[in-house]
């Protein structure tokens, strides 16, 4: 049975470690991927000159990615919620599942920046598999 696999990607380690994890561990014959590039604007101080600048280069550089990244991606997105376009994307595609990396991102910076993949996992009515950040070194 085949199986429609959604994978974010931006290019970036975590991406790069969930489509590693996705090949040793739930990659089967008849699998069919499809590859998302979704970039979202940074957060930034509203009105500020300084701030606007770096929203657009920003920009540009996320822009330049998803160009990068065509070659390989089947589907390109831009979008100011990055886990809506996914879930928007995985209902159009009809996805069997969801597979994401995740940052790590913890605590209070979570709770003010929020996570793509925790936003996934909460309002995709779809299997989701996140991959999480390797475990840090606790030796010195």
């Amino acid at each position: 049975m085949t199986r429609k696999i959604l994978m974010p990607m931006d290019g970036g380690q975590h991406s790069h470690r969930a489509l590693n994890w996705y090949v040793r561990n739930f990659n089967a014959r008849d699998d069919e991927l499809v590859f998302a590039f979704v970039a979202e604007p940074p957060r930034s101080a509203i009105g500020d000159v300084t701030s606007a600048d770096k929203v657009s280069s920003s920009m540009a550089e996320n822009i330049a990615k998803a160009k990068a990244l065509a070659n390989d991606a089947s589907q390109n997105e831009l979008s100011h919620n990055a886990g809506q376009a996914i879930v928007d994307l995985a209902n159009e595609e009809n996805a069997d599942v969801i597979l994401i990396g995740n940052r790590g991102i913890r605590g209070i910076k979570k709770a003010f920046l929020g996570s793509v993949s925790d936003y996934v996992l909460h309002h995709s009515h779809r299997t989701t598999i996140i991959v999480p950040p390797p475990p840090k070194d606790t030796h010195h």
